[in-house]
């Protein structure tokens, strides 16, 4: 099986789906983690290049952590926008990858950047499988989309993984991003759900387990209902 999973900053995959993506990785599938910028918005008084370059490199550690492969766009922190070139640019990031599964963002989520990563990953899964829509690359379906996001949202997962096993990785990857950390952690305001990010991290985790009579779990929204056992 191969998962690709496409999220807007370097650190997302770990925080949302971290767990699972070592899960998999483990098992022998090949995991891809497709990032849309480089978080170049994420830091203190620096340039936004030298943020790239930092986040870039915590992110490609982080990736390794958990087995996968870091692949980077080149879209722009904070700026990432909804257009027709937009969408084919995902519908063939589909194409090259052939996921089985793909993972994104929730479409309903306070960060701007997540909500657009999240509609042009819905519309070009749509689309890449369609013969006439001709790119350099061959047409690819992808068996389902899964969605993650914050409890702050209206997001109501329907679809639990296990991660009692790989709880730990997730959190060792969420500290590759140590810029990312400290940033979360200082910056207050509308970052203030990322108070002691880690504690918070664990402890949605063992919340949503113990739904499922598990330690450690996280939760999804599949796109298709009848095909939920492709994640496991």
């Amino acid at each position: 099986m191969h998962l690709t999973t496409v999220v807007a900053h370097p650190d997302d995959a770990d925080i949302f789906c971290g767990g699972t993506l070592a899960k998999h990785a483990d098992r022998g599938d090949d995991v891809t983690i497709v990032y849309m910028t480089r978080g170049e918005f994420g830091g203190f008084d620096t340039t936004e290049a030298e943020v790239a370059a930092t986040r870039e490199e915590e992110a490609k550690n982080a990736a390794e952590t958990l087995g996968a492969t870091a692949e980077f766009l080149d879209f722009e922190d904070g700026r990432i926008t909804y257009s027709l070139e937009n969408r084919l640019q995902l519908v063939d990031v589909l194409r090259d990858h052939r996921p089985d599964i793909v993972l994104t963002h929730f479409r309903d989520d306070m960060h701007p950047d997540h909500r657009t990563t999240s509609q042009l990953v819905s519309d070009a899964y749509y689309m890449c499988s369609l013969p006439l829509l001709e790119t350099e690359l061959d047409p690819w379906e992808p068996e389902n989309v899964y969605y993650f996001g914050k409890p702050t949202s209206s997001f109501e997962p329907e679809t639990y993984i296990d991660i009692g096993e790989y709880q730990s990785t997730k959190e060792d990857a969420i500290l590759e991003h140590e810029s990312q950390v400290e940033w979360l952690e200082e910056h207050g305001g509308i970052d203030a759900e990322f108070d002691g990010l880690i504690e918070g991290v664990r402890a949605e985790a063992r919340v949503l387990g113990r739904t499922r009579g598990v330690d450690f779990a996280e939760g999804f929204v599949p796109l298709h209902k009848n095909t939920i056992e492709f994640l496991s």
